[in-house]
């Protein structure tokens, strides 16, 4: 899945990374301001959470959707196999009614919505669970109906996890977008006003500072000749 975070967030990501990795190489030239170095730790911290968030928003996210995916093979299977059984008991008892209600195909069930995959799982369970004495002989046991009936409800609590799953991605973006805003705050109010302390004596540190707080869209691809687009100055 996706990341938490809208491109914009991350091209300015790559910007604190960089910014960060320019403060982290001149430990020497700023280590005549400690407060310097108590800022600098601070945005270090932020940065990091805002990765471990995203991240753990990606991973639980994967988590579910591999979840939701292998319960849904399951149920398809499982549909596929008790509705070929119950065709086959209707073909043989002359029941065009039953053929028709038991008749699906997988690759229907894999391009309809799961709410209507489970609706067809369970009209087929339930004509299944109805002529469960004629579908013996089709070596289709009670214990295979349970099993089905078991399929359908992990494949529904799967699609509960996923909603909910929802839910959670939007707390995930909200509290990343929180920590940007400090970042920025940060950055502005403390690093900014610092780093024009190093102006005179640190000139080539305050420009490559500069630079590296330009964000860059890292999103386009861009041909030989055309001209990057930049922000017009550091956020």
């Amino acid at each position: 899945m996706g990341s938490a975070m809208t491109s914009y967030q991350s091209n300015k990501l790559a910007m604190y990374t960089a910014t960060l990795g320019l403060l982290k190489s001149s430990d020497a030239q700023t280590s005549s301001m400690p407060v310097f170095a108590e800022s600098q730790g601070k945005f270090e911290d932020l940065v990091a959470q805002i990765k471990n968030k995203d991240k753990e928003r990606i991973g639980k996210t994967t988590g579910k959707s591999a979840a939701k995916d292998e319960a849904e093979d399951a149920l398809v299977t499982a549909t596929v196999m008790i509705a070929a059984g119950l065709t086959a008991f209707a073909r043989k008892k002359g029941n065009t009614q039953l053929k028709e209600k038991a008749k699906v195909s997988e690759s229907y069930l894999r391009r309809i919505r799961s709410h209507e995959q489970v609706n067809i799982a369970k009209l087929t369970y339930d004509l299944a669970l109805a002529n469960a004495e004629g579908l013996v002989e089709y070596s289709i046991t009670p214990s295979m109906l349970s099993d089905f009936k078991s399929r359908i409800a992990a494949y529904e609590a799967a699609i509960e996890d996923i909603g909910t799953g929802m839910a959670s991605r939007v707390g995930a973006r909200t509290a990343v977008g929180d920590l940007f805003i400090q970042v920025d705050d940060l950055l502005k109010e403390e690093l900014d006003p610092m780093m024009e302390l190093f102006r005179m004596k640190e000139p080539e540190l305050y420009n490559d500072y500069h630079a590296a707080r330009v964000i860059k869209d890292i999103g386009i691809r861009h041909k030989k000749g055309d001209k990057k687009v930049v922000s017009g100055s550091p956020n």
